[in-house]
């Protein structure tokens, strides 16, 4: 395979080329719009893929495909939440859920993120207290950490959702980049899909340029409603080429000639901040997959040279911290 690196990702550029090639040459109507709930061919290719990975049968029914799991968020944010609704998040957490939260007039409860989990005494306490309408979790390969919760951690979580009947978002976008050989269950399978609203994207498997995303929930007919207004369709192009890729490669194959560069560029990553900036540095995560770690430096971080870390945080005031991705220096 010919690999192209750069500073975000790793992609191959033969097979998506390909895909592209492959849907100008056919005789599809790309110039038209489809269904906003996403091609059909499209949302039954992703369920076989699925299938695949988690052993685990979806609906396609259950399935809507999105521009990126930026606009899923959204949605999910405009048609199930309210004003003064309380949502729990990890701390740190993704800084894209967090701006789109924050627009919002609700009240956002944050819990220490450990590398095996959420502490979930605090969980708890925090649900009786604030009763909360949605917790939004990054459980496997949380960006900015790269921290994933045990299997064992998963299942005490969702013990205690379905005791209080409290809808999860649980955002998926790194859990086939997986340095370990621990085969890291979602919460959406362990769960058989109630109270779990999951979201998958190929921005981080395929390509950062093909922004579809997918949302599987049981609660899809009320976010196909929202969905017509924020677009009349996910772009169909992308979506072709997406199912185009899916037919014609196994994506969980490559992504494992990926890792092999990901677990070599985090090496190397790490070994070039230690020597540059070892006397500044208290605390570096260490990511069992994903593309991002976080450093905790002694002082203020120089933002000449790195991004301010604050974003991650509800609070923003953690100026010594910064997010790295994993090909920094690739």
């Amino acid at each position: 395979m010919n690999k192209s690196l750069g500073i975000y990702n790793i992609v191959y550029n033969k097979e998506i080329n390909k895909s592209i090639e492959n849907v100008l040459k056919s005789n599809i109507n790309i110039n038209t719009y489809t269904t906003p709930k996403g091609l059909k061919e499209l949302r039954i290719e992703i369920c076989k893929f699925l299938y695949r990975i988690w052993n685990y049968k979806t609906n396609y029914n259950n399935m809507l495909i999105t521009t990126g799991s930026q606009q899923s968020i959204n949605l999910i944010s405009s048609s199930l939440i309210n004003d003064k609704d309380v949502i729990i998040i990890e701390q740190p957490t993704y800084f894209g859920a967090l701006e789109v939260f924050k627009k919002r007039n609700i009240k956002l409860v944050g819990i220490n993120l450990k590398k095996n989990g959420l502490n979930l005494k605090e969980l708890e306490k925090k649900i009786i207290k604030y009763s909360p309408k949605l917790i939004y979790v990054v459980p496997t390969f949380n960006n900015p950490t790269g921290y994933s919760w045990s299997n064992k951690k998963r299942k005490e979580f969702l013990k205690i959702i379905n005791k209080y009947n409290i809808l999860v978002l649980e955002d998926d976008p790194y859990s086939l980049i997986n340095f370990t050989k621990t085969k890291y269950k979602s919460l959406y399978t362990l769960n058989n899909g109630k109270r779990i609203i999951y979201l998958g994207t190929f921005s981080k498997l395929i390509s950062p340029s093909i922004n579809v995303g997918y949302i599987l929930s049981d609660k899809i007919n009320l976010l196909f409603s929202y969905k017509k207004s924020f677009d009349l369709c996910t772009n169909t192009f992308s979506q072709y080429i997406v199912l185009d890729y899916l037919k014609n490669n196994r994506l969980e194959k490559i992504i494992k000639y990926k890792i092999y560069f990901y677990k070599k560029a985090l090496k190397n990553t790490i070994k070039e901040l230690n020597n540059n900036y070892k006397n500044q540095i208290i605390k570096i995560t260490k990511p069992k997959g994903g593309m991002f770690f976080l450093i905790k430096f002694k002082n203020k971080i120089n933002l000449e040279d790195f991004e301010d870390g604050s974003k991650y945080y509800i609070n923003g005031n953690h100026t010594n911290i910064t997010r790295i991705n994993i090909c920094y220096r690739l």
